[in-house]
């Protein structure tokens, strides 16, 4: 199968256990949003966070924070090492609004260059290799001509260090003109994963890119003002019902301070605590919790190149 990229070095898929598949641990958007709840960093109170789920066996987290997000890779080392988690962090650059200026001044293959090297060589001059090309975004209802060009881009990185991709899919839209781009670039749709696809209300457009080979993230559980708790477990045990077992993933991307448990939100802990015993209570077995939040990231995450 390969093996994981870490920040802390490559292991064996099976070193992981129930894994978050889309987080953000070391985060700032403050300069966007104009306010410091959006800024995450290593502090008493993101540690109990991220101890909360490791109850429940979760031991990794897949941090999606890339390029011009805040992201602070000896950060995340220095958490992996004191938590005992496996983390995986991103090559990439989120949408349009928060582009840096780099992305609109590098074209298509310098920024693929740069994607490969932060893969292959190391982040900002260390030597941390990213594992993962995340979150590659598209704006709400619109996937702008600069959005394009990172699109392609990041599908250049992927097919020359086969390396996961996983995308931003605004309020959960965007997903099949993401889709025509992977095609166009004769992805391997197996090496993709649709994001923020539990804000997607359009079933069918789900079973679209699940037809197509592609993972799907319900990944911001808890997030209960974008869409209710109840209809995420519907939604979700609804195309376990038609057989998709094998290409879904869970997360509950935090963002905010204010979400922590400890400040009355959902924490990272919701997925397991609240969201998982719906789950069973709906009749899901655990041989297919497992599958969720284990083999299938286990599967995604791996890669033999580069």
């Amino acid at each position: 199968m390969g093996f994981v990229r870490t920040v802390l070095g490559d292991v064996e898929p099976t070193a992981l256990q129930a894994t978050m598949i889309h987080e953000h641990i070391t985060f700032d958007l403050s300069h966007v949003r104009k306010e410091t709840d959006s800024v995450l960093s290593d502090s008493p109170e993101l540690v109990r966070e991220l101890e909360m789920p490791k109850v429940y066996g979760c031991n990794t987290f897949v941090e999606v924070t890339n390029r011009g997000m805040g992201r602070n890779v000896l950060m995340l080392a220095e958490l992996a090492r004191r938590l005992g988690v496996h983390i995986v962090c991103s090559t990439g650059y989120y949408k349009e609004s928060v582009y840096p200026a780099e992305v609109f001044e590098k074209s298509r293959s310098e920024l693929a260059d740069l994607f490969v090297s932060e893969i292959t060589v190391g982040i900002d001059g260390t030597d941390i290799r990213a594992g993962i090309i995340s979150e590659i975004g598209s704006s709400y209802e619109e996937l702008t001509e600069a959005e394009e060009k990172v699109f392609r881009a990041a599908c250049d990185a992927q097919k020359r260090t086969g390396a996961p991709l996983s995308t931003h899919c605004e309020l959960g839209t965007m997903g099949l003109a993401q889709l025509r781009i992977f095609e166009s670039e004769h992805v391997d749709l197996r090496r993709i994963s649709f994001g923020h696809q539990d804000l997607n209300r359009n079933f069918e457009e789900q079973v679209t890119l699940l037809a197509n080979g592609a993972f799907l993230q319900f990944d911001t559980i808890g997030k209960n003002s974008y869409r209710p708790h109840e209809e995420r477990v519907a939604n979700l045990v609804a195309l376990l019902d038609k057989g998709y077992e094998d290409q879904l993933m869970l997360s509950v991307d935090l963002t905010r301070k204010s979400y922590f448990r400890q400040n009355d939100g959902p924490g990272y802990v919701y997925l397991f605590d609240r969201f998982l015993p719906d789950l069973r209570a709906a009749g899901v077995p655990e041989a297919i919790l497992d599958k969720m939040l284990v083999q299938n990231p286990r599967r995604f995450l791996a890669f033999n190149k580069g």
